[in-house]
């Protein structure tokens, strides 16, 4: 048998939620596998692990973080090493799956997925293949063919950057606020708001305010 049928599978689990992590975790470590789980807070730090000589068969990452959302970390990942990285997450519009996979990522679970749909997604990235099982069996909904109002081609390079400013908009747009209010809430013009969203809007390629809004989510950006 070789080292990968004898040796304990080495699986690092990045989430910002202190709670899932650690149950997470055990829910891992109590599967009938020779599984050992190095559980992160944030993104950040297993990079750093990286560079510093650690080695996993697979990381498993949530797609909502404050410091660096799953996209911004699958980036940074497949720039820094070959590792397969699986997503998770409990949004519940339907999540960014081809951008995952522009992005090298080897999986998605929604986080209400059965344990079972968990376990051979596992078994199956770590075989080598990718495992993105049907969104809406796994609670997200289903799939919008006009998600995000995109324009197409739509290609990412990279997870769009946007200024504390332009987050603090999206996330009035979010709670439904309207041009005026953003600008009474913020003290700007309404000028500036305007200038605000073109560039948000160019930044993650839509041109609505409804897609702008699924679509920061998607990102992790609000």
């Amino acid at each position: 048998m070789n080292a990968r049928e004898t040796d304990p599978l080495k699986i690092a689990v990045i989430d910002d939620h202190r709670l899932f992590l650690a149950g997470f975790t055990l829910l891992l470590e109590k599967f009938d596998k020779p599984f050992v789980v190095t559980p992160f807070g944030e993104p950040v730090s297993l990079l750093r692990s990286l560079d510093d000589g650690l080695i996993f068969n697979l990381i498993i990452c949530d797609l909502v973080m404050p410091s660096m959302n799953g996209l911004a970390f699958a980036q940074a990942l497949r720039d820094q090493c070959s590792i397969p990285l699986m997503i998770l997450s409990g949004i519940n519009t339907y999540p960014p799956i081809s951008e995952m996979k522009q992005l090298g990522v080897s999986g998605f679970v929604h986080k209400s997925a059965d344990d079972a749909v968990l376990l051979a997604a596992i078994q199956t990235i770590l075989a080598g293949k990718t495992s993105f099982p049907d969104a809406g069996e796994t609670g997200a909904e289903a799939q919008d063919p006009n998600f995000g109002a995109v324009a197409e081609p739509y290609e990412v390079e990279c997870v769009p950057v946007l200024t504390q400013r332009q987050i603090e908009v999206l996330q009035l747009i979010s709670n439904g606020a309207s041009n005026a209010e953003i600008a009474t809430s913020l003290g700007i013009s309404a000028n500036t708001v305007k200038t605000h969203l073109r560039q948000i809007f160019d930044l993650l390629q839509v041109n609505k305010r409804t897609a702008c809004v699924r679509a920061a989510q998607a990102f992790g950006l609000i």
